[in-house]
């Protein structure tokens, strides 16, 4: 009987041990699962950070190009080849103006203007690679959206543009510069 006991005793603290090396196994596995329930959002907002700051500088970039093809071509482009043959091949007009035209002591004595071109590449996009405008970052080989057209307020027909991140990395907040249904130029981020 007292043999019976103790192995009784033996067994039960066999099973003891197996019951506290499992609970000690799902203990492990439990807080492996709180711990990337935790840091899998706080990753996700960094590489978020990250890819829109790259996408953010990108579409400024955009907005420069669109503006300065406006003012070589009166109105914005619809097309990337088009945009970036004009940024690459094209110049901006400068007018220098010596003298004040709102004086008249220099109206008398002449006022002169001398007109100066200048290439659109080597004033905006010194160190940039206009190839890669079109390219969405961290996305290639996507391309940016591009619409351009007139909206018409009042009596007015108003050139717009918008170019909008077809691939964003989170779909709850898509990146675009621009609108086509008003005269706003800026980003959704600013």
């Amino acid at each position: 009987m007292l043999l019976l006991r103790l192995l009784n005793r033996t067994a039960l603290m066999k099973m003891m041990n197996l019951i506290k090396a499992a609970l000690f196994v799902v203990i492990v596995v439990l807080t492996y699962f709180l711990v990337e329930t935790i840091s899998e959002p706080i990753r996700f907002e960094k590489e978020k950070a990250k890819r829109y700051a790259k996408v953010i500088e990108r579409l400024k970039n955009i907005r420069t190009a669109q503006l300065a093809y406006r003012d070589v071509k009166g109105e914005f482009a619809d097309d990337w080849d088009e945009l970036l043959n004009v940024i690459k091949n094209d110049r901006l007009r400068f007018v220098k103006v010596e003298g004040n035209p709102d004086d008249s002591t220099d109206i008398l004595a002449g006022i002169k203007y001398d007109t100066i071109y200048v290439p659109i590449i080597d004033t905006f996009f010194v160190g940039i690679d206009v190839d890669s405008l079109p390219l969405i970052p961290f996305a290639e080989p996507e391309r940016f959206t591009i619409n351009a057209g007139k909206v018409r307020k009042g009596n007015v027909d108003i050139n717009v543009f918008e170019v909008v991140d077809s691939k964003p990395f989170d779909k709850r907040k898509v990146l675009k510069v621009g609108s086509m249904t008003d005269a706003n130029f800026s980003g959704n981020w600013e």
